[in-house]
């Protein structure tokens, strides 16, 4: 046991060293990097105990460094969209300045912090589509690290794992994607990206691109599987939520719903009879004291930013929340996204939080109805329409887990951004080749200069 933990140890080291010099050529090999340590924290997935607080802190650093120095500075589109992140940035700030509770709200801030400066340096860097769909690539393959293995153990105990004998489906307790209901929802948010890699992807060797489809649908098929899994009623919402999107924004919506359907049918029929008890109160949910419990942890929640209205009680507010429920020392989380960053950062910060998930939306349709018809750009069509079916995934699911902090809305407030300047700059190219052509075309057709010269003057001219 000891040699293969100093195996992982080894191997991990190698490869974070290997990344991180490689920062110093490119900046944006440290965000890959940042984002990895991220989903998979070194202490809990690769037991790489030395110094795990600060590889991440080292990678961060020396990507803005090196961003600072060698990347050419470019302003982002939606300009929107960046100033609300960084405005969310400011308030959190101003909040946890007046917080309630100081010394919970520290590790909050820390962690908040950190998540929305990277995001918005990330998104200052997604200017190819090969950056693109290498952030997509990282958040993929990282919660593939966890959907795999959880769908063989769920077929191999024939779908009785979860509530009933214990977790079978399980993240990194240090991590982002958190326990089984948190990690239901980050699985249902990375269904779309599946399925934009398996149509789009670049970034592999062209030998490869054959086995990419296959092996995406593969990686989708365990992912609503280890949905089944996790016996989280959340992963009813979230991942209902992107099926019928992906139907809906489907092109061949007969064949996506007739694929749909059947999937469904096929994991009902797998799905034990504990799964659909626990499923069952969703409907009696006035019999179930978690639900309850979120009820009244919503009730408290409300009463606190009544008495807070501006900058509400600042991280950790929810520990003062103790006694309120009964039978409970208290309620550490608010379990729903809204209630969360309104009880911690008033109307306002709830005002600015609601008005990211809606601009990022609207971008994305926005760069949707640019390419239409451009089949060039079709890869940046289906990329912005999995980043929206991704947020509403994010949003159903976070309807009943805490996540407002987590780095998910603003990666796809990035990945938005990148598309959507990315979208800018291609038809701009082609509009100034679409006007310069006809002038080249026109000036080599010869006869008097001074005529030419004449008929390009602008109107009005003299």
């Amino acid at each position: 046991m000891t040699g293969n933990r100093m195996l992982h140890q080894t191997l991990f080291l190698l490869f974070y060293f290997g990344l991180l010099s490689a920062t110093l050529s490119s900046a944006f090999v440290g965000v890959l990097l940042y984002e990895w340590l991220d989903y998979l924290p070194p202490d809990q997935v690769y037991a790489a105990t030395l110094l795990p607080n600060y590889l991440a802190l080292t990678a961060g650093a020396l990507t803005f460094f090196v961003w600072l120095i060698r990347e050419k500075k470019t302003v982002p589109r939606p300009l929107p969209v960046i100033m609300l992140m960084t405005a969310l940035l400011i308030w959190v700030n101003v909040t946890s300045f007046n917080a309630l509770a100081p010394q919970a709200a520290a590790f909050g801030w820390d962690r908040a912090v950190k998540v929305i400066g990277f995001a918005i340096l990330t998104a200052q860097m997604l200017s190819t589509r090969a950056r693109l769909e290498g952030v997509v690539w990282t958040l993929v393959l990282s919660v593939t690290y966890y959907s795999v293995p959880s769908a063989i153990k769920v077929i191999v105990s024939g779908g009785s794992g979860g509530i009933a004998t214990g977790d079978v489906v399980e993240a990194a307790a240090g991590s982002f994607f958190g326990d089984r209901t948190i990690l239901s929802v980050i699985m249902a948010m990375t269904l779309p990206f599946t399925l934009y890699l398996g149509r789009h992807a670049t970034l592999l060797p062209p030998r490869w691109l054959k086995w990419l489809r296959p092996a995406m649908l593969g990686v989708f098929a365990s992912l609503l599987v280890s949905l089944i899994g996790t016996f989280a009623r959340t992963a009813v919402f979230a991942g209902g939520v992107a099926l019928l999107m992906l139907v809906v924004r489907s092109r061949r919506k007969l064949l996506a719903v007739l694929i749909v359907a059947a999937v469904l049918l096929a994991l009902l029929a797998f799905a034990p009879d504990t799964w659909f008890a626990r499923m069952d109160t969703i409907i009696h949910y006035q019999n179930d004291t978690s639900a309850t419990d979120r009820l009244a942890a919503w009730k408290w929640a409300w009463e606190t930013t009544l008495g807070h209205p501006i900058v509400g009680g600042g991280f950790g507010v929810f520990v003062l929340d103790a006694g309120h429920i009964p039978g409970r020392p208290g309620w550490l989380e608010a379990h729903n996204i809204f209630f969360e960053t309104m009880a911690e950062h008033g109307f306002v910060g709830l005002g600015l939080f609601c008005c990211l998930i809606i601009l990022t939306y609207r971008s994305c349709t926005l760069v949707q109805k640019r390419v239409r018809n451009r089949e060039e750009l079709a890869w940046a069509a289906d990329l912005a329409r999995a980043t929206q079916i991704a947020l509403v995934a994010f949003v159903a699911g976070g309807s009943f887990v805490s996540i407002a902090s987590s780095p998910f809305l603003y990666l796809f407030a990035g990945i938005t951004v990148g598309t959507r300047s990315l979208v800018e700059r291609e038809l701009a190219a082609t509009e100034r080749s679409s006007i310069m052509g006809p002038r080249r075309g026109r000036q080599r057709q010869g006869g008097s200069g001074r005529d030419d010269r004449i008929s390009w003057q602008p109107a009005g001219s003299p």
